[in-house]
């Protein structure tokens, strides 16, 4: 593995806005398949007439918004750009100081 790619790896690790956004967006996706199960157990339940309809339909319809609330926050948590820390490249010359150790 090249140097490079092993202090990409490091940082990754390293920015905790990062994980906390990925864990955010772990969170939010839990949350939005148990509300999905419930909505499509309410609207089955709906259709089979079972219940008070009123008060199922008002149900889903909380869901149904809550849902759109956490899709968009997921699609904004996804947009928020990454922070790196740029890396100048040194010229040829002075690349490596520990080589030029080496060799006396």
């Amino acid at each position: 593995m090249k140097i490079t790619k092993i202090i990409d790896q490091a940082e990754e690790y390293l920015n905790t806005e990062h994980r906390k956004r990925k864990s955010k967006i772990k969170c939010l996706k839990y949350v939005l398949k148990k509300l999905r199960k419930r909505e499509k157990k309410l609207e089955s339940r709906l259709a089979a007439g079972k219940g008070n309809e009123e008060k199922i339909s008002n149900e889903l319809a909380i869901i149904h918004a809550q849902r759109k609330k956490g899709i968009e926050l997921i699609q904004q948590l996804d947009e928020e750009p990454e922070v790196k820390v740029s890396r100048k490249k040194a010229p040829k010359g002075e690349a490596d100081i520990s080589s030029a150790d080496r060799e006396k």
